[in-house]
């Protein structure tokens, strides 16, 4: 099967999610809940929609390996033929009943993301693309070509700082006083994909997140590169298992904002 069937079964399959998501959402008071750690939160609703997407793409592509939050802890596979899934990203949203969420799906062969998907449940929007082809927006029926902002100073930035709340991390402040100092406009939205989808868009200019897993970074770095944004490499040198930093920003940015938070300070 090529890219081609599996970038079309991606958005089909990220839509089909998506209205399961919604269903929840829409009755998440009666869900189960369940804390993985501080401030980690799991419901049953993460694992229904994982349950779904993997069985989707197993049936499509029985041969294709897959790696998924929820699932995590078993992934054994490679990165040849890989989909790399968040059902929910924004889980902490999603169960307060902020609709600033989204299902995040992502196809690497090789070691390279090829497709990436970022289904947005509550305002009707998929954003989609395949390597080399473009970054884009279905709504409504209507598919619109995205691109990242003409941004050409942190004086004007509107930008995304995301961090968990698992743990503190001083570098968090150290980076923020910075922006501050620069005139940097700043929001954590909560959903790494889906801020990273609206920096391919243009309503953001640019997001950084110091740790970040692959299946909340994958899709929404190729949907940056292929709206013709900057984003910085990933995953680190210990691969797509580990959580690393993401940054990806409007290419008129780029340099200022990759000086400002590549001095990171060291963790305390």
């Amino acid at each position: 099967m090529s890219i081609a069937d599996r970038y079309t079964a991606a958005q089909a399959i990220a839509r089909k999610a998506g209205r399961v998501a919604h269903d929840y959402f829409v009755r998440r008071d009666t869900l189960a809940v369940e804390a993985k750690g501080a401030q980690d939160l799991v419901s049953h609703a993460d694992r229904a929609v994982e349950a779904l997407v993997c069985a989707e793409i197993q049936r499509e592509f029985p041969g294709d390996a897959f790696l998924g939050e929820e699932s995590a802890a078993g992934f054994a596979g490679a990165d040849r033929n890989l989909w790399v899934v968040d059902p929910i990203d924004g889980t902490h949203n999603f169960l307060r009943g902020a609709r600033y969420y989204c299902v995040s799906i992502a196809y690497v062969e090789d070691g390279r993301r090829e497709i990436g998907v970022v289904c947005d449940p509550e305002h009707d929007e998929v954003f989609h693309a395949q390597r080399g082809h473009g970054a884009w927006c279905s709504r409504g029926g209507a598919e619109e070509r995205i691109r990242a902002s003409d941004c050409n100073a942190l004086s004007r930035a509107f930008v995304c700082l995301g961090h968990h709340d698992r743990r503190p991390d001083l570098r968090y402040i150290a980076i923020r006083r910075k922006m501050m100092e620069s005139g940097v406009a700043m929001r954590n939205m909560g959903a790494g994909a889906l801020q990273l989808a609206h920096v391919a868009a243009g309503r953001y200019d640019g997001f950084v997140e110091l740790s970040l897993n692959a299946w909340d970074a994958l899709a929404g770095l190729l949907l940056v590169e292929e709206a013709g944004g900057f984003c910085a490499p990933f995953p680190g040198e210990k691969g797509l298992g580990v959580p690393a930093p993401v940054l990806a920003c409007a290419p008129g940015i780029a340099a200022a904002l990759t000086a400002m938070v590549g001095a990171w300070p060291a963790r305390e």
